[in-house]
């Protein structure tokens, strides 16, 4: 019998929060679930809720379960999977976000892993047994969300994935690094694989290197606004047609650079330009400033070069 994933392969979009042009950057409810629909047409596997694209930060925790909501009326295709971002390292505090999270529709919660205290007094045992206990007690499937650059360095090893992935209640991952080490790792692991457990990328720049080591696809920020030539490159690597999916990537990867130096600023604005979604790019404070147009015109040559084969697909 072949196990059905929790997590499918395949590619995710991190989505933004959209905000309204008004004093108090209220929900643009409307604009959440155009763009969740445009995505759901176009074939990928889900979105993520409230993560760093998302301002999770920014937001509190019934401002993001509106946005679940709101975004599972829009696609009620249960197919369609809605990821939703834990905030915080307070297991119970966890706990209750997961359970608002899945009363408004939610299928997993994404958690990153706990780097407050950063790798002196923080050991992999440790963290080994945070995320049992939190897995433990969670009414929502758990992805571990492995991002070093936010986490305080911290990284969880291969040997720690191996442990924490074989927990019923634990059921992927989404790596935002480039521990490539780590990424073969989990892609070869045959125990993981054997167990529902699908290890994600976290940066569609390398979903070429990151498929050619088993890793079941990607949580990327670029599929927002491509997200059929993120699935492209899918298609054509598992089709041998390798000359292909590196030529897209190659473009995928040098847009990335564009949101490298823009982030989720550069992510709305791309929106608002190529779909007319959202009323401003801006996000909350401090992130409460407009596009660097430098940036945009230096990269404008080539998203109209992706434009085109978006369209055509």
């Amino acid at each position: 019998m072949t196990l059905e994933k929790t997590l499918k392969d395949g590619i995710y979009s991190p989505v933004p929060t959209f905000f309204k042009n008004d004093s108090a950057q209220s929900l643009d409810i409307a604009t959440q679930q155009e763009h969740a629909r445009l995505l759901y047409r176009s074939g990928i596997s889900g979105v993520l809720v409230g993560g760093s694209t998302g301002e999770a930060v920014h937001l509190p925790l019934e401002e993001r379960a509106a946005i679940v909501k709101s975004i599972k009326d829009a696609v009620p295709d249960s197919s369609f999977k809605v990821l939703a971002g834990g905030v915080g390292s307070c297991v119970p505090e966890l706990c209750h976000q997961a359970a608002a999270y899945k009363e408004n529709g939610a299928d997993m919660m994404t958690v990153l892993v706990p780097g407050y205290y950063g790798s002196a007094i923080t050991t992999q045992h440790g963290l080994e047994a945070w995320f049992h206990d939190l897995a433990d007690k969670s009414p929502l499937p758990i992805v571990v969300y492995n991002y070093p650059g936010v986490q305080n360095g911290i990284d969880l090893t291969g040997e720690t994935f191996s442990r924490i992935g074989m927990h019923k209640n634990i059921v992927g991952c989404k790596l935002t690094n480039f521990n490539f080490p780590l990424y073969t790792m989990l892609g070869q692991n045959d125990k993981l694989k054997a167990s529902d457990f699908t290890p994600l990328s976290g940066v569609g720049q390398v979903l070429v290197p990151s498929l050619s080591v088993n890793v079941s696809g990607a949580i990327d920020g670029f599929s927002n606004v491509f997200p059929k030539c993120l699935l492209r490159i899918m298609e054509l690597y598992k089709a041998r047609r390798y000359k292909e999916a590196l030529e897209l990537q190659d473009m995928i990867t040098r847009i990335n650079e564009m949101t490298a130096a823009t982030n989720l600023i550069g992510l709305k604005y791309a929106l608002k330009y190529k779909y007319g979604l959202g009323e401003t790019e801006r996000g909350r404070p401090p992130l409460n400033h407009s596009m660097d147009m430098d940036v945009w015109k230096k990269h404008l040559p080539l998203f109209e070069r992706l434009s085109k084969i978006e369209d055509s697909l």
